[in-house]
């Protein structure tokens, strides 16, 4: 058995031949392009033909490109990186060889990474969704209660229908949303200890480094208040970012002549934040990125 290989890209073409060179040409690979990048397009299936190729003609946030793609591929088991992902062919073998002879009852999974230790450890997502420490344990197959979206190895069987990620989100908690998902359903999370990809991270793109930062800001305190007002209420969502609110305001007007770079992160982080209080859908910040 093989893994099917889902990728989301945005503009990366040289980042995508990266990621591309590195899989072999044994499995069937399907690449969800999230513009109407004609360029990349070509580039890649003039490089690597056996390659497919969806362009959905403009950004419709990593949520819906990944829906799109689960519902293109007819195989349960795959295997979902983003362009700054560095896996190789024998790598992905391992971990197939792995899950599919120890038979582990499993609805999400990814190899171990050094950003992943910090992620788990340290991320307080949710009070309900356990932290551990990867680097104190063991065990081959390291049970969790969230991972990272960089890196997903999906069973479909475990779930009702291929829509799994919640298309609201646009960028940012798409995977932590379908971790709570899978611990509602009493599924299994597991980090395969044994194999290490590479995750170069925010490195998906290649798009204007301010532009980037200016949308990861926005859709990152977006989501965090949708996250939690989706699973515990407006109201317990809007006194958990209260301060932050207040904090972002504050900072837009302290940093203005002090410091450009930190004036623009407050400013977007609180546009980000009262937009999702507001109920203004997080696919607006793709003009960010225009």
């Amino acid at each position: 058995m093989k893994f099917s290989i889902l990728i989301i890209s945005f503009k990366s073409l040289s980042i995508l031949r990266k990621c591309l060179i590195n899989l072999g040409d044994t499995r069937n690979i399907l690449i969800i392009e999230n513009s109407d990048s004609l360029d990349v397009k070509n580039h890649i299936q003039k490089e690597f033909p056996d390659v497919k190729f969806i362009l959905n003609n403009k950004n419709l946030g990593f949520a819906k490109a990944a829906n799109i793609g689960l519902n293109s591929i007819k195989s349960d088991d795959i295997l979902m990186i983003n362009t700054d992902v560095i896996i190789k062919e024998d790598q992905i073998t391992n971990l197939e060889n792995e899950i599919f002879s120890s038979e582990i009852d499993y609805a999400l999974a990814t190899p171990f990474a050094d950003d992943l230790v910090d992620f788990i450890a340290k991320s307080k997502f949710d009070k309900f969704l356990k932290n551990y420490n990867l680097l104190d344990n063991n065990e081959k197959f390291q049970k969790v209660d969230f991972i990272k979206g960089s890196i997903l190895i999906i069973n479909l069987k475990k779930f009702a229908d291929k829509n799994l990620f919640d298309e609201n989100f646009f960028f940012f908690f798409e995977e932590i949303d379908l971790c709570k998902k899978v611990k509602i359903l009493k599924q299994n999370i597991y980090v395969l200890m044994f194999e290490k990809a590479i995750h170069f991270g925010a490195g998906g793109t290649s798009i204007k480094h301010q532009k980037y930062v200016n949308f990861r800001n926005w859709n990152y305190l977006w989501s965090s208040f949708y996250y939690n007002k989706k699973h515990y209420g407006f109201l317990f969502s809007f006194f958990k970012h209260l301060s932050k609110l207040f904090r972002y305001l504050i900072g837009i007007f302290f940093f203005f002549f002090l410091s450009k770079n930190k004036f623009l992160a407050n400013k977007f982080r609180f546009l980000g934040l009262l937009s999702s209080i507001l109920g203004i859908k997080s696919a607006k910040s793709s003009k960010f990125l225009d």
